[in-house]
């Protein structure tokens, strides 16, 4: 609505940033035990994919950052972070390794993203056009949004690709019921 640049980011190798604030403990690693201590473990420091820890973690470090810079978490969803100062305002929205960040002033928007890079290892995808299935496509009045692309790949893998379309997948006239014999 307001013509903000939107930009996609993602970090790599997310999960490998958290620090972990419980002890976790690990077998060596096959072709790495060490030949005087074969039944020592490795105390981890740091979180591991695959580790249970590792996405709150990860989300935890990232947090942190983001309140340090003076952002606050909404209160609505604690995926969606915002930085406002006197009259300008930049949006953060994290999903697992995947960040969103937009705001009112390009030149803000720039400093974080550069702050995000110097703490995390990032790639910068410019500009959003494909996020969560969603594929966006900037027009005059705002965004439009699609999922042609997401659904054409569910169509593959479920081998449905030739089956004929309908503009609605059931009778928009039809009453729902609960069947009286499910279990809920």
């Amino acid at each position: 609505m307001n013509h903000w640049t939107i930009r996609q980011l993602d970090v790599n190798n997310a999960f490998l940033n958290g620090i972990l604030t419980e002890d976790v403990f690990m077998h060596q690693p096959e072709g790495f035990v060490h030949p005087q201590f074969p039944t020592h473990v490795c105390k981890l420091t740091k979180a591991l994919y695959g580790l249970k820890q590792a996405p709150r973690a990860w989300y935890d470090r990232l947090k942190a950052s983001l309140i340090q810079w003076s952002f606050v978490t909404s209160k609505s969803d604690t995926s969606l972070f915002i930085h406002h100062v006197v009259e300008e305002i930049i949006v953060a929205l994290i999903y697992i390794d995947d960040i969103l960040i937009t705001g009112s002033n390009s030149h803000l928007v720039e400093k974080v993203i550069h702050q995000l890079g110097a703490k995390f290892a990032l790639k910068d995808l410019g500009e959003f056009n494909y996020f969560l299935g969603l594929e966006v496509t900037p027009t005059v009045d705002g965004l439009h949004l699609s999922q042609t692309k997401y659904i054409g790949d569910l169509l593959k893998k479920a081998q449905m690709v030739n089956c004929k379309g309908c503009p609605t997948p059931m009778s928009s006239t039809e009453k729902l019921v609960k069947d009286k014999g499910a279990v809920f």
